[in-house]
């Protein structure tokens, strides 16, 4: 339709795609070279999967706050949304390449969220302006 626009978002598998970023933590980036933090055992067991959860997470935070992106982002920085501003955290006390405190079952698997029928999640936190910090579930401050 010609004159409309469409917010949208694209999301591919997170394990074949871009592993290194897209399914991050649960596939290291090879920049950091065997150094950092090892990769997360992710909470349904499947990288790709539980990788594109967290970013369809983020994408629909981003979507339902800036849609045209001319809505909400921080200071003078168009492309700084919600999502954006919160990459790579997902606990209390993350940041610099930490990503915070997160939850583990029985069989080593990491989450921050528990869903229906005892699906376990983990989504990136996202930018809150009321509290001027990134936030999400589990947080523990």
């Amino acid at each position: 339709m010609v004159g409309y626009t469409l917010p949208y978002a694209w999301i591919g598998n997170s394990g074949k795609q871009c592993p290194e970023v897209c399914a991050y933590p649960f596939a290291v980036p090879g920049y950091m070279g065997g150094g950092g933090p090892g990769a997360l055992v992710p909470p349904n067991g499947d990288v790709g999967l539980d990788g594109m959860i967290s970013v369809i997470a983020h994408e629909l935070a981003e979507l339902s706050t800036n849609p045209l992106v001319n809505a909400w982002y921080a200071g003078e920085d168009p492309t700084a949304e919600i999502g954006d501003l919160c990459e790579e955290l997902y606990g209390s006390g993350g940041g610099g390449g930490y990503i915070g405190q997160v939850m583990r079952d029985g069989k080593g698997r990491t989450y921050n969220m528990n869903g229906n029928k005892g699906r376990k999640f983990m989504v990136q936190w996202v930018w809150s302006p009321s509290l001027k910090a990134c936030a999400g579930p589990n947080a523990m401050d």
